[in-house]
């Protein structure tokens, strides 16, 4: 992912985890649970989509959604929890 432009910002995660890759770049995972979360999530899913962000949709078990994005630069893990947190 060369650039993560901003989108506007959508309904709250239910969680949102950040690690360090190998090559010094993050991942960033934001999910979402339950009837609500899938909600939520179908919001920032359309978002993502209209802006042409690049992610992964992730179906875990016990009604939860992840959105993973990387690898990202610092200041894109920035952009992107700007994305997610009021």
């Amino acid at each position: 992912m060369e650039t993560l432009p901003a989108y506007p910002v959508g309904p709250v995660a239910d969680k949102l985890s950040i690690w360090l890759l190998d090559s010094g770049q993050y991942g960033l995972d934001a999910s979402f649970q339950g009837r609500s979360g899938y909600e939520r999530m179908e919001t920032h899913e359309a978002a993502l989509k209209s802006a042409g962000i690049q992610f992964k949709l992730v179906q875990e078990l016990g009604d939860r959604w992840t959105l993973r994005f990387g690898p990202l630069r610092a200041a894109e893990v920035a952009v992107a929890l700007r994305s997610f947190v009021h």
